[in-house]
């Protein structure tokens, strides 16, 4: 009876110990079968090829064109702005100061107003020295009687020439030289040369276009001012 019960113990252990090592042992794994969609097309690998460039140069041409709309669109901006610039005037006459600064102030633009020193070309009218100091004298009182205005110079290296009066403009110094040789029938000589001359610049501080710049400088005759006009960058 012990050994029969020693049997059975023995046989349900090694059942166990069986049952247990199956369980355990893996399964082996499904090989996967490839097969491709139905519905799905297949393209050779050259076909392949050819789409993806297409489909890339397409992809780089919708970018170029974006660029090109957006550089359109900044051109056409930037097109619509006025050019401003901040303009310099430069004169050494009174009269065209006083006509500049009332003009400013018409126009309601802030400036700054400074004094310099520039070289400036200068015309002097002379008649050439005569052969005596006695003849000067009389040239002088010939043309006094005409309303001339003249003396004589005693400088050593200009002396006994006939000063007629010093211009800043060539235009007005050919102009006098023809009016006193008409009237007093003696030849008239123009000198030019450069002198320093006390100057007035004047600022504008506000930025303006070049449609406010026309209308005023359309409110000075340029032909009878001194004056120099600078477009300088703000």
């Amino acid at each position: 009876m012990k050994w029969l019960f020693l049997f059975v113990v023995l046989l349900n252990a090694a059942f166990l110990s069986w049952h247990s090592f199956v369980q355990d042992k893996p399964e082996k794994a499904k090989e996967s079968i490839y097969g491709p969609p139905v519905s799905e097309k297949i393209h050779l690998l050259t076909e392949s090829l050819a789409v993806t460039e297409q489909d890339y140069n397409a992809g780089m041409m919708s970018s170029e064109s974006i660029e090109d709309a957006l550089s359109k669109v900044i051109d056409e901006a930037t097109g619509d702005q006025p050019e401003l610039f901040c303009p310099r005037l430069e004169t050494e006459r009174q009269e065209d100061i006083k006509q500049v600064s009332q003009v400013l102030k018409d126009f309601g633009w802030p400036y700054q107003e400074r004094e310099v020193t520039g070289k400036r070309a200068k015309f002097w009218l002379y008649i050439a020295a005569p052969e005596t100091p006695a003849i000067a004298e009389r040239i002088v009182k010939e043309l006094a009687s005409k309303s001339i205005d003249s003396f004589v110079i005693n400088r050593a290296e200009m002396k006994n020439r006939i000063s007629l009066g010093l211009y800043s403009s060539k235009e007005r110094a050919e102009q006098a030289k023809l009016r006193i040789q008409n009237l007093s029938g003696y030849r008239v000589d123009v000198y030019e040369h450069m002198r320093n001359v006390p100057l007035r610049q004047i600022d504008i501080e506000e930025p303006i276009d070049e449609k406010d710049w026309e209308q005023f400088v359309s409110r000075f005759d340029l032909t009878k001012m001194m004056i120099k006009l600078e477009k300088n960058p703000c």
